[in-house]
């Protein structure tokens, strides 16, 4: 009850990248990836609020996408492989397109008419698939978890606040602090990376150490501590934001016309 139904890898990297999976199959069987691709290239991409839609990258590795291929290719597939698949499988593409709009929702204004047409539009989703392939809603979990998503939503609010899709790009960060590890321990590499930099920006930041030497507290001199204020590259990789805030007892007044 308290372990809501994970999107990004429950629908993007579930059931849509199973659809995904079949489709590629269809169309190497039937030599018509190469017309898919073109269409793809071919498509308006400024709707679809996403930088770049590299047909050529998506055919060359379509069996390692990731998440956001997925969300832009769960809303154009309709529009490709309108003539290139079977119908069960292009009605298929259509209610993922609809159900990402559905599940991606922000901001719910009617709670019950939204649960309404999302739990239908699961329901036809998964009678769909039943049509095309019925031993993968045996086979693959994911399906099932489709069903629970509307009773999370009713308690925690719209799914896209329970998703972790925005906390997978700190990954990327994990990746940096390895870089230069043995892979002997790369827990405690990991560890003293991120040590240093919290001491760094500690330090840097004006931050009081204890200094057993003199015995008292210390602080870095005034160029340490000046340094990230001239140098905002710097402390925008070490994530101290630059902000610009008034002096305690200080009154800005707005000059007006």
């Amino acid at each position: 009850m308290d372990t809501p139904t994970e999107i990004l890898h429950t629908v993007l990297l579930g059931v849509v990248k199973y659809f995904w999976g079949q489709t590629v199959f269809l169309l190497e069987k039937a030599k018509l990836l190469n017309i898919f691709q073109t269409r793809l290239d071919s498509l308006e991409k400024d709707g679809l609020n996403v930088p770049s839609l590299n047909a050529d990258y998506i055919c060359h590795y379509k069996g390692g996408l990731i998440g956001k291929h997925f969300k832009s290719l769960a809303q154009v597939m309709p529009f490709v492989v309108y003539d290139l698949v079977p119908k069960s499988v292009l009605d298929g593409w259509t209610v993922i397109g609809e159900l990402v709009v559905l599940i991606w929702h922000t901001k719910i204004n009617d709670i019950e008419s939204y649960l309404a047409i999302l739990s239908r539009t699961i329901s036809d989703f998964l009678n769909i698939t039943a049509q095309c392939a019925p031993s993968i809603l045996i086979s693959k979990p994911k399906f099932h978890f489709l069903v629970h998503l509307p009773a999370f939503i009713r308690r925690f609010g719209p799914a896209i606040i329970f998703s972790t899709e925005r906390y997978e790009s700190f990954n990327h960060v994990f990746r940096l602090t390895c870089i230069f590890s043995n892979r002997q321990a790369p827990s405690r590499d990991t560890c003293t990376i991120f040590v240093r930099n919290d001491t760094i920006k500690h330090i840097a930041t004006g931050g009081y150490w204890y200094d057993a030497h003199v015995e008292r507290w210390v602080q870095g001199g005034l160029e340490v501590i000046s340094y990230l204020g001239d140098h905002p590259e710097q402390a925008r990789l070490l994530g101290i934001p630059n902000e610009n805030l008034a002096n305690p007892g200080m009154v800005k007044y707005q000059i007006v016309p």
